[in-house]
């Protein structure tokens, strides 16, 4: 039988090579295969227990024959017999002499397995058959020993014990049965032919086990080489990848320091800008303080007060004004001398004389006449010029106090706030909040920088109130988006005392700069302007939420470039959810907590109710304020209260009295004008339309009397 250290590197697989491990691995499945027990006790029992065609007994008990009553001399046959792994004779036999088994000897059985393997009683000479030298396989106990039944003695050979009857056929010692050699010698061919079968298959093996090594190779240095040239092309797209991310990192780097160098080279722009028109304002003040006049301070007793002194225009009209009255004293005394040379009714007096007299008389009262109307018109031209000097003078007036107050405010030097919005100049200043014109560098548009400032002497409790007053406009006013009310573009916090509301910005006038600077506008302007007034209020009056305005003035209402109207300054601006437990109905409203605040002019009665509870208010509150905006468009007069303070109207209770309005004899307006204008100053809210109903009017819309 062929071992494992036969094929030279056995089974240990210490190769290094693929077709060495290759060849390990073969021989290994190999000899699990050949060398298991199982195989060799099946191919092993099979032809001992096999009948030969001669004698038609087994091998198995030809050598259990052959074994019985040997002697002490060395068989010939050991090698046969190692072929079947049977021991010699003399291992078999035990100290006492013989080995047969019918004398009761009980020798010890040498075997490969060792001294743990004992003769049992009743075998020949201790000998253990196949089975009991492969131990059981696969949980199956050993078959019962070659040549032993419970009718048969050793060798399965009859006994006169057993009973049998049968002839017992005696052998020479130490010779062998033909049949058992022929048995032997055969198997013995087997087992060499097998061999060389297996030796053959093994090479075969192997030389496919090489040449699948040599593929395995060659497919190894393939890979090893396409491996090389993957990993060089890796190293190249890596260094290609990271070249690629620097330039991207310096092309962004330049992108960024284009863009920064654009933001710098815009925001001084925009200060240079800022500057120029700042120089210019303050250069046509000054032009305009020669030409119209000053405000300068003067001293009454201990009190410094500020005076108008008139400029060289006001001083020319005076002048011109003064000249005429001359004239017309004048043109007054020559007719008053020349009436006097009249003779007295009565008087004797030449005929001649006389018409002379009267005719020189008529004449000079023509004359009179004609320079009496000539200096009538140039004392009305005079009077437009002043008053457009008036007009021009209130412009300047408020001119000087915008720059006096930027002059003070600390935003004054155009600071960039929020890293985008370049303040330029103060348009405008309010109680608490300061108006910028500002430049947005990201969106390169103009836009208005509200700027709400929380004095550093008001009480903790003061704060809060302002902060939350202005909290509650910008909530309100960042819900609207309408043509016509200005945007709200964006919040943010300048510092701890202050924030920032950034609005739509109306290059135009406000109303009330129009009317004082224009006077009284006709009809058909009036009527477009609020109609575009009241779009805007119809819908922050749609919806599911309500928005009163409560301060709608002329100065709330601005002009875009394209003179488009827009509704500001939602500061006192009422909210009510439609689905809250109030609404703004006419019955219900909404309940006044901000009493006393507002612009009194435009503020209809109920505002003014005083008790126990406050007053019921909604959207004909707006409505009343467009009324007083259109009789003021129309006549250049507020209908209630024009000469009056807002101290005044309060205590005199002019609002809450007035039930009526009336009109005046010019300019001429259209019925339907004043029908509207009357609808919406009803006295009782009762009889007042609310905005939606107002807005569709068929005054605001252009319909004709009678059409749907």
């Amino acid at each position: 039988m062929a071992s494992r250290e036969s094929f030279g590197n056995g089974g240990g697989g210490q190769g290094t090579s693929p077709s060495d491990r290759a060849i390990a691995a073969y021989e290994e499945r190999f000899f699990q295969t050949a060398n298991s027990n199982d195989s060799k006790r099946r191919m092993l029992e099979e032809r001992m227990t096999r009948p030969t065609p001669s004698t038609g007994i087994t091998a198995g008990d030809a050598l259990n024959a052959s074994n019985v009553g040997a002697n002490d001399q060395p068989d010939s046959d050991d090698d046969e017999q190692n072929a079947f792994r049977v021991e010699p004779k003399r291992a078999r036999r035990g100290p006492g002499g013989s080995g047969h088994a019918n004398n009761g000897a009980r020798g010890v059985a040498t075997s490969p397995l060792g001294d743990k393997e004992r003769a049992t009683p009743g075998s020949a000479g201790g000998r253990g058959s196949i089975d009991t030298y492969y131990k059981r396989v696969d949980g199956v106990p050993p078959a019962p020993a070659f040549g032993t039944s419970p009718t048969h003695g050793v060798g399965g050979i009859p006994t006169p014990a057993s009973g049998s009857g049968g002839r017992k056929e005696n052998y020479p010692p130490g010779s062998v049965p033909p049949e058992a050699r022929h048995a032997r010698t055969a198997s013995h061919h087997d087992n060499t032919r097998a061999e060389h079968e297996w030796a053959a298959a093994l090479e075969q093996a192997k030389a496919g086990a090489k040449r699948e090594a040599d593929e395995a190779r060659k497919r190894a240095s393939r890979l090893e080489t396409d491996l090389a040239a993957a990993a060089a092309r890796c190293e190249e797209l890596a260094a290609e990848l990271e070249a690629s991310r620097e330039r991207e990192a310096s092309a962004e780097a330049a992108r960024h320091q284009r863009d920064q160098n654009k933001t710098a080279g815009v925001i001084a722009l925009a200060v240079k800008v800022a500057r120029f028109e700042r120089t210019r304002s303050r250069r046509k003040l000054a032009e305009d303080g020669l030409r119209l006049g000053t405000v300068s301070v003067q001293r009454s007793g201990t009190v410094l007060q500020e005076v108008w002194e008139d400029g060289g225009a006001f001083r020319d009209l005076n002048s011109r004004a003064a000249a005429v009255q001359t004239a017309k004293d004048a043109a007054d005394d020559e007719r008053k001398r020349v009436k006097g040379r009249l003779p007295l009714p009565g008087a004797a007096i030449d005929e001649s004389e006389e018409r002379a007299l009267r005719a020189e008389f008529v004449l000079s009262e023509e004359a009179h006449k004609v320079r009496v109307a000539a200096l009538k018109r140039e004392e009305d031209l005079i009077g437009r010029e002043r008053e457009a000097l008036e007009r021009e003078k209130s412009a300047h007036i408020r001119e000087l106090k915008r720059a006096r107050d930027e002059d003070s405010s600390r935003f004054n030097q155009h600071p960039l706030l929020g890293d985008r919005y370049v303040l330029m100049n103060m348009l405008g200043r309010g109680g608490f909040s300061e108006v910028y014109k500002a430049y947005d560098v990201l969106e390169m548009r103009e836009v208005a920088c509200k700027l709400h400032q929380l004095n550093p002497q008001w009480s903790e409790q003061r704060k809060v109130t302002y902060v939350k007053h202005a909290a509650r406009e910008c909530e309100i006013h960042k819900q609207l988006r309408h043509p016509s009310v200005v945007q709200l573009i964006d919040v943010f916090e300048v510092d701890q005392n202050c924030f920032c509301t950034v609005l739509e910005l109306c290059t135009g006038d406000d109303l009330d700069a129009r009317l004082k600077a224009q006077g009284a506008v006709s009809e058909r302007e009036a009527r477009a302007i609020l109609a575009q007034v009241f779009a805007g209020l119809a819908y922050m009056n749609s919806g599911s939420t309500t928005v009163i305005h409560y301060d709608l003035k002329p100065g709330n209402i601005l002009f875009d470039a394209a003179g488009r109207v827009k509704i500001t300054d939602f500061g006192l601006s009422k909210k009510r959810d439609m689905n809250g437990v109030q609404t703004l109905s006419a019955d219900t409203g909404m309940e006044l907590t901000s009493q006393g605040a507002g612009t009194y002019w435009y503020l209809p009665p109920e505002c003014f109710e005083t008790g126990p509870t406050p007053p019921k208010i909604s959207s004909k509150v707006d409505t009343w304020s467009c009324g007083v905006i259109l009789y003021q468009m129309l006549f250049n007069r507020r209908p209630f209260g024009h000469d009056q303070s807002q101290e005044q109207i309060l205590h005199a209770g002019t609002i809450r009295h007035a039930k009526e309005v009336e009109f005046p004899q010019t300019p001429k307006v259209s019925a339907e004008c004043k029908e509207f204008i009357k609808r919406c100053l009803a006295y009782r809210k009762e009889d007042r339309p609310d905005v939606p109903t107002a807005a569709r009017d068929p005054y605001m819309t252009y319909a004709k009397p009678g059409s749907e």
